[in-house]
């Protein structure tokens, strides 16, 4: 396939080399729209996308002069009552998501060579640590956030075994392809070991100072 070219980029020219996009919202009713839906276990009538072109960023992703991309959406897992519906469902959701997809990216109407849906019961047959399909690695619920995460009392980065340390979506601020577990965790070990990165940021009391002045 070619990479996305999307009806914004004829304005804003950068937008097809975002590391990540967002598409479907409209206004604000229409992000409450959707967790209504989400609490009654049905499909929201259009899908919010978030997804990215990786190839654009890493060529190596995809074989020369084709690229490789994807987006998700936030769904009910027991979907009209029962998670298994999902076996039957899923095709009918990505093909709707292709088709939002291709009206923020028209190219992709005649471009897309191959796709295929992963759906919330899939990834939680297949990776047991994403309960009930969450790819965060955790939702943001119960006290998950934060120093809370992924659980309380470990939400250093560090483990209880010395040497060994924590990150990943499990960990602050989670997941959805930012890097800032892994930034976070690297900053941690890097001070226990007594070293001062280039890289590191202010100290929180500096910004705080910073800010009073």
């Amino acid at each position: 396939m070619s990479a996305p070219d999307y009806l914004a980029a004829k304005k804003i020219p950068s937008a097809n080399d975002c590391f990540m996009v967002i598409m479907g919202i409209d206004d604000l009713q229409t992000f409450k729209q959707m967790f209504e839906c989400h609490e009654r276990g049905i499909m929201p009538p259009g899908p919010i996308l978030y997804g990215a072109c990786q190839t654009r960023h890493d060529a190596t992703q995809a074989p020369n002069g084709k690229h490789t991309a994807f987006v998700w959406q936030k769904v009910p897992y027991h979907l009209y009552g029962n998670s298994d519906n999902w076996d039957r469902y899923k095709d009918k959701v990505g093909r709707e998501m292709l088709d939002q997809w291709i009206r923020y990216a028209p190219n992709l109407g005649s471009d897309v060579e191959h796709w295929f849906t992963r759906s919330p019961r899939d990834t939680a047959r297949e990776l047991p640590n994403m309960g009930e399909g969450d790819t965060l690695g955790g939702a943001f619920t119960n006290g998950q956030y934060f120093d809370g995460r992924p659980f309380a009392g470990a939400g250093n980065y560090r483990t209880y075994l010395p040497g060994l340390y924590m990150c990943g979506s499990a960990t602050h601020p989670g997941g959805n392809v930012t890097g800032l577990p892994g930034h976070n965790a690297a900053q941690v070990v890097l001070s226990d070991l007594g070293i001062k990165a280039d890289w590191f940021p202010p100290s929180m009391e500096a910004q705080l100072e910073a800010m009073a002045r």
